[in-house]
């Protein structure tokens, strides 16, 4: 039976992918910080007739890392699967974000899947293949305010998919590189949460944008995607033939990504200011 390795599975695009990948017939061993979360996701997959395993990993600790690679090979033997989805998304302006922070959202988001895929590429070369699904996101494409650190670690993932792709291919190993658009999870919640003190402060000089994106991202929210669309892809990328390189979801996130990319970038950023509400000073 196949196996596969779903990091930040205790809730969201994870656990959705999890409870998928497990209905597909694998056998799942889930990853996050919270494991009274992934012990619940497993007795339900479980009662859905799958099997998966709960491991407690901080992604951004590289002795988490190396045992989650391998408690996996030692419990079941092989690693076909591994799907890099972890990540956080601090809501601050830079200007309030410790470096501590800074690294930690890379550490998370970018460094680990990098990390992880040097990991069982050793277990699948020796089983002749497997597969690394990387899940990425429009912001690694589409600038925002308040979104430096996790656009900056979506936009390494895209280019750590393209170069993994060729590094990896020699053995058999495929890279799938997910595009998402909005999805419907905790992330915003969480983000908003962290923030709440700043959005609070008139004195903070990000008060109105802090606001005004809260406003642009609840509408987002109305129309998001749930995870389990995500999870549909994810299965598909382990199971096809022949998977993509890329895929995107919805589908129109391939169409606005390429028009907003098509624009030189003054237009896309005056472009951008409107949607966001960012009005510049003009230089003295």
């Amino acid at each position: 039976m196949r196996v596969a390795i779903v990091t930040g599975a205790s809730a969201g695009i994870g656990a959705a992918s999890a409870r998928a990948l497990a209905a597909a017939g694998f056998r799942v061993v889930l990853a996050a910080r919270r494991l009274e979360r992934l012990e619940a996701l497993a007795k339900q997959i479980a009662a859905e007739g799958g099997e998966a395993l709960a491991f407690a990993a901080d992604l951004a600790r590289e002795a988490d890392c190396a045992a989650l690679v391998e408690g996996a090979r030692r419990e079941y033997g092989r690693i076909d699967v591994l799907v890099n989805n972890a990540g956080a998304s601090p809501g601050a302006p830079v200007e309030f974000l410790p470096r501590a922070e800074i690294s930690r959202t890379f550490e998370v988001n970018l460094i680990a899947a990098i990390h992880l895929a040097g990991l069982v590429a050793p277990a699948m070369r020796a089983q002749g293949g497997g597969r690394v699904i990387n899940i990425g996101s429009l912001a690694g494409n589409v600038p925002a305010p308040i979104a430096v650190t996790y656009g900056s670690t979506k936009a390494g993932m895209e280019m750590a998919s393209r170069c993994l792709r060729l590094e990896l291919a020699p053995w058999g190993i495929s890279v799938s590189h997910v595009v998402c658009g909005f999805v419907d999870t905790e992330t915003f919640a969480n983000t908003k949460a962290s923030v709440e003190h700043l959005r609070g402060d008139p004195d903070n000089p990000y008060q109105r944008l802090l606001l005004d994106l809260e406003g642009f991202a609840q509408k987002q929210v109305a129309g998001a995607l749930p995870p389990e669309a995500v999870a549909r892809i994810v299965v598909a990328a382990a199971t096809a033939r022949r998977p993509r390189e890329t895929y995107f979801t919805p589908a129109s996130a391939r169409f606005q990504r390429a028009a907003l990319n098509a624009l030189p970038e003054r237009l896309l950023q005056a472009l951008l200011r409107r949607i966001y509400k960012v009005t510049p000073k003009r230089a003295n």
